[in-house]
């Protein structure tokens, strides 16, 4: 018999992305499918920063830049990240906002969580970047 966290991607899927302001991006939205999505384009063009936006809704942080408002597209007084995500077959709206001045807001279905710790766990995420080829793992 299989344990239920064995399945997680059964019960978890980001379905689609929006972004206003966030780093690169004045607005873009994307739309993912539930098995293997790619993101190709050349250098520069905001692959990482996509990965980056999803990794700050599971965590309500930047995992490359985690002063909040250095993730503000220049130029802009906020930013908007927005997922869409089915969670063992129910609608979950996650949305982090912040603006100049102002305290970062996580919002899970229209409801600002009152700290962000109750947040964390609940879309769960693992990263893995290119400093991570050197991590020794034999203990050498």
């Amino acid at each position: 018999m299989e344990s239920k966290d064995s399945n997680i991607l059964e019960y978890m899927v980001l379905k689609n992305l929006s972004l206003l302001n966030y780093k690169n991006f004045e607005t873009a939205s994307f739309e993912f499918d539930s098995k293997i999505n790619c993101l190709v384009g050349n250098n520069g063009v905001g692959k990482t920063n996509v990965l980056d936006a999803i990794y700050h809704l599971s965590f309500g942080k930047s995992y490359f830049n985690p002063i909040t408002v250095q993730n503000i597209k220049h130029g802009e007084g906020f930013f908007v990240i927005e997922g869409n995500y089915d969670k063992k077959n129910r609608e979950e709206k996650i949305i982090v906002s912040a603006k100049r001045g102002l305290k970062k807001i996580i919002k899970r279905n229209g409801k600002p969580y009152p700290r962000f710790s109750e947040h964390i766990g609940f879309l769960p995420l693992v990263i893995i970047s290119p400093a991570d080829r050197d991590l020794n793992c034999r203990g050498k």
